[in-house]
């Protein structure tokens, strides 16, 4: 038995790959990468046989509205299982189906705006009601196609608009979300983020106070360093104090340093540019 497998780039390929399946009698199955289910097309040298008409439909509205290349897999055997048999004709004319390129107007998800008659399918007239979108594979769930849908809209029994997931969030809720969003892009593209940026004044500052105290120098002193947010730092003693958003020394939101030895006179401090 022979078997050959390979990517249909195109619906022309599928016709192409009829053909083929004709000189060589026997079965083709497609299926999209990493899904098992699959659609049978087979040929016993006097006829074809299809294992489901709407399996292929749904799968050749997939491809189209996806983009993803389904996989063949050609088996050349004698006889057919006990698939539907289907004149060649109309296995062409659905793959040909005109409506085929039309499903690419339906959204991923949608609402239904208008509907004008309910002899339409229940699912859809109970959508209309509760005014609830719907996504294209809930269509399938129904045994109904993107095709029926598009036939519905060109004879204007209902219209659809595209619907986005974030409207059905309360407005309080997509704020929130969405400067959360804002907030994480800021810190992951910022070259430092604030905790390692504040760690690098405080290692400044503390810098700067051995400097003083190389210098001698006594009492409070203003270092010439900033924070986060303009924070100011000051040597007062033993400690480097931040003064934190209120820029007052001695308030709750100080920041108290140490420095590395209490009475502790440095003969050498790192230079500062």
């Amino acid at each position: 038995m022979q078997y050959i497998k390979g990517k249909l780039a195109n619906l022309e390929d599928l016709l192409i790959l009829i053909d083929v399946l004709k000189e060589k009698k026997g079965e083709v199955r497609l299926h999209f990468p990493y899904q098992s289910e699959e659609v049978s097309i087979c040929f016993d040298g006097n006829s074809f046989y299809l294992s489901d008409r709407f399996k292929l439909i749904k799968l050749l509205e997939k491809w189209i509205t996806t983009n993803i290349q389904p996989i063949f897999e050609l088996f050349e055997e004698e006889g057919c299982s006990t698939n539907q048999e289907i004149e060649e004709e109309k296995l062409v004319e659905i793959i040909k189906n005109p409506i085929l390129k039309e499903v690419r107007r339906i959204p991923e998800v949608f609402e239904i705006t208008k509907l004008e008659t309910t002899n339409l399918p229940p699912f859809l007239v109970a959508h209309w009601k509760t005014k609830t979108p719907i996504n294209r594979e809930e269509i399938y769930k129904h045994g109904y196609t993107l095709s029926d849908l598009v036939k519905s809209l060109e004879s204007g029994l209902l219209e659809i608009k595209s619907f986005k997931t974030t409207e059905s969030l309360p407005f309080k809720l997509r704020l929130f979300l969405t400067s959360l969003a804002l907030i994480c892009i800021v810190y992951l593209v910022l070259p430092i983020n604030f905790t390692q940026f504040n760690r690098l004044k405080v290692e400044e500052a503390i810098n700067w106070a051995l400097r003083e105290k190389v210098l001698g120098v006594e009492g409070k002193r203003k270092l010439p360093v900033k924070g986060c947010f303009k924070t100011k730092f000051y040597l007062i003693d033993d400690k480097v104090i931040n003064s934190g958003i209120d820029g007052i020394v001695g308030t709750a939101d100080d920041k108290v340093i140490k420095l590395p030895r209490e009475g502790y006179k440095p003969t050498f401090a790192v230079p500062v540019k």
